[in-house]
């Protein structure tokens, strides 16, 4: 029997050097490079040895011209799919990217037109308004309300802006960045349902799917019926196996019509193939060894968030929310001041770079974002600080 892999996610791993965002771009952002980043949503943990070793026989071969769409690319897709996320995917269905935002923004261009509007349910990943607006089309926000220290869908707000007759496509962070938050079966059904009513394509992002907490789980919108027929879904390894560098990810979608609309666009920007390193990672990673590194991953970072959400709501003040999924958490800081005052302080007394909640939209004004997806030798002394500053 082949003996089982344990993944280290404790020894640190400097990036200094590496043309890591998060590192490189603190001077820009922050004013300073000292500060640790907890920022950019991506991890400080490894990706597992058996990606690399497939790289790195890649690489050996020392020819890296065009190449093709190799249907082994698409069956591990398809298994991944099935394996995972309990979705049946024909390999016609799938559409390759450079990333999900690439994804939206062909999305944005097939079925819409200037001066359409877009809903969006904020806070939500910046680009989702940022790619909207350079597309000449009107971010129509329906925000989030808070219950019970989780986000809940406005459904009056988001019935009034799909009736508007302007509004053309709606899109959806599931799961949610940056609370975590899972979206119900029924949550989607409903939402899908009043797309359908008022003629509104369904875009969901689901790009933190893989990292899902018990009993929590994540419902992909391909497994609803009714919604297949007016539904776009995007997924990447990026976030799963911290491989956004090789600019990897694809779309699923049922729908002929919507589908050949969809390549139409991503064929006029040239944007409908993958670099040769990243298909070799999507090929090995959406693997059953895949499979295993996700689960040891995953327990990982639950316990990580567990701990920083504790000891964020231990403080007088902090209203984090619990995550479901993803690696991140979010936090409401507003009781210690405006926005601008907590985020200096956390820059020059407690030195951690955190995303400051109007990145996500207005309504994540006084809010940040605190990325966990680092050793916890890393972390948790960082929310430590964070803690006794505000404590």
């Amino acid at each position: 029997m082949e003996e089982k892999i344990t993944y280290d996610f404790d020894t640190v791993i400097s990036r200094i050097g590496t043309q890591a965002e998060k590192y490189e771009a603190r001077k820009q952002y922050y004013g300073t490079n000292d500060v640790e980043p907890f920022w950019v949503a991506d991890m400080d943990l490894p990706s597992p040895g058996f990606l690399v070793e497939a790289l790195r026989d890649r690489v050996d071969h020392s020819l890296f011209g065009y190449t093709e769409k190799d249907p082994t690319l698409f069956d591990a897709i398809i298994w991944w799919m099935r394996d995972q996320h309990r979705v049946e995917v024909a390999p016609e269905m799938i559409s390759l990217s450079p990333s999900v935002v690439s994804s939206i923004s062909m999305a944005i261009e097939a079925f819409t037109a200037p001066q359409d509007q877009v809903v969006v349910l904020s806070p939500v990943y910046g680009p989702f308004f940022s790619t909207v607006k350079l597309h000449g089309r009107v971010p129509a926000d329906c925000p989030l309300l808070i219950d019970k220290g989780r986000y809940e869908m406005d459904w009056q707000a988001i019935d009034t802006a799909l009736s508007n007759s302007l509004t053309t496509m709606l899109l959806l962070c599931n799961p949610q960045n940056p609370s975590g938050r899972v979206w119900q079966a029924d949550e989607l059904l409903r939402l899908g349902r009043l797309c359908k009513l008022h003629g509104v394509i369904l875009f969901s992002d689901e790009i933190h799917s893989d990292i899902v907490y018990a009993p929590a789980c994540h419902t992909s919108v391909l497994t609803i019926p009714e919604l297949r027929d007016h539904c776009v879904m995007a997924h990447s390894i990026g976030k799963t196996f911290n491989a956004s560098g090789l600019k990897s990810s694809f779309s699923i979608v049922p729908n002929a019509a919507l589908r050949t609309r969809l390549r139409r666009a991503h064929r006029r920007a040239h944007s409908d193939n993958i670099n040769l390193l990243g298909k070799v990672a999507i090929t090995r990673l959406f693997s059953p060894d895949g499979a295993e590194y996700k689960r040891q991953l995953n327990a990982y970072l639950k316990a990580s968030t567990q701990e920083v959400y504790e000891k964020l709501d231990a403080v007088d003040g902090l209203k984090p929310m619990c995550p479901e999924s993803t690696f991140l958490v979010w936090c409401d800081f507003r009781d210690h001041g405006d926005w601008s005052t907590v985020s200096n302080r956390l820059i020059k007394e407690a030195r951690v770079a955190l995303s400051g909640g109007t990145f996500f939209g207005p309504a994540g004004e006084g809010w940040f974002r605190i990325n966990c997806g680092h050793s916890r030798s890393q972390l948790l002394p960082a929310v430590d600080r964070i803690c006794a500053l505000f404590g």
